[in-house]
């Protein structure tokens, strides 16, 4: 079983949305008031063991591709736009490389990219937990959630210490009830199966993908804030030289999280 969200207008113009590391297809309704505004339908599923989609391996990001064509097989979806947020990059991107006649743009917001790229710019603890990652993503994802059990039982310690290394733009826009709540609900639904799930995330974004970002060919815009900590605008960068005819968008000031309380302004890529 493979679980998905579906927000937005009904029957408008498809967007698959590929949620982030430790995160889950929940993250969807953050862009759901956008969706309704700009007349699309964002299309989110959980990664296998996340959330509410059933184990299976996943050999590299590239085998996600054929994951997501099931789901818009199932919903009778022909052409789709990918949206990938963060960790979620990679596998937006997978899919435009190997459905190249199905999907009719592109858009990442604050890609993450592999552990090989440049990581100045990128807070401590997330350049450490990155290169743990690489070598013990099994591990990885289980310390990823104990911190999950923190938030459960201790939301504010969890909060505090999740943001202890994020920039003041990102901590203000988590300080927001509606962000912060969405923020706790969506990382414990990543581990609603356990850490098995993440880990494999973890697994297959520290190793090759099994495709190059020079083979994408459908129109590509990346929009990452020069405050992020998280995944630093290097990256951003890097996903812009090797995609061709890429356009990037630097958004001064904005973190991580900061960047995504404007929708509308990202999502207006894909509604034209």
């Amino acid at each position: 079983m493979i679980a998905v969200e579906v927000v937005g207008e009904p029957d408008a113009p498809a967007v698959l949305f590929c949620h982030g590391l430790a995160d889950s297809r929940l993250a969807a309704h953050g862009f759901a008031g956008a969706a309704h505004a700009l007349g699309l339908r964002l299309i989110a599923p959980d990664r296998p063991g996340i959330g509410g989609t059933d184990a299976r391996r996943l050999p590299r990001v590239v085998d996600w591709a054929a994951e997501a064509t099931v789901v818009l097989d199932a919903l009778g979806v022909g052409s789709v736009a990918l949206l990938g947020v963060s960790g979620g990059g990679a596998f937006a991107a997978a899919c435009a490389s190997e459905l190249p006649d199905r999907v009719r743009s592109l858009l990442l917001i604050a890609p993450l990219g592999p552990p090989t790229w440049p990581t100045r710019g990128m807070a401590a603890g997330q350049r450490a937990s990155l290169q743990v990652a690489r070598h013990a993503p099994a591990f990885g994802g289980w310390f990823l959630g104990r911190l999950a059990t923190l938030a459960r039982r201790a939301p504010g310690l969890f909060l505090r210490l999740a943001t202890s290394e994020m920039p003041a733009s990102d901590r203000r826009a988590l300080a927001q009830s509606d962000a912060r709540a969405a923020f706790l609900t969506n990382y414990l639904r990543a581990f609603q199966r356990g850490s098995w799930g993440v880990g494999q995330d973890l697994r297959v974004l520290t190793r090759p993908w099994g495709f190059d970002l020079e083979s994408i060919t459908v129109p590509t815009s990346i929009h990452q804030g020069d405050a992020d900590t998280t995944v630093p605008l290097p990256h951003a960068r890097h996903f812009a030289a090797a995609i061709p005819g890429a356009r990037l968008h630097i958004h001064p000031g904005q973190g991580h999280f900061s960047i995504l309380t404007a929708p509308e302004q990202t999502l207006a890529t894909l509604a034209a």
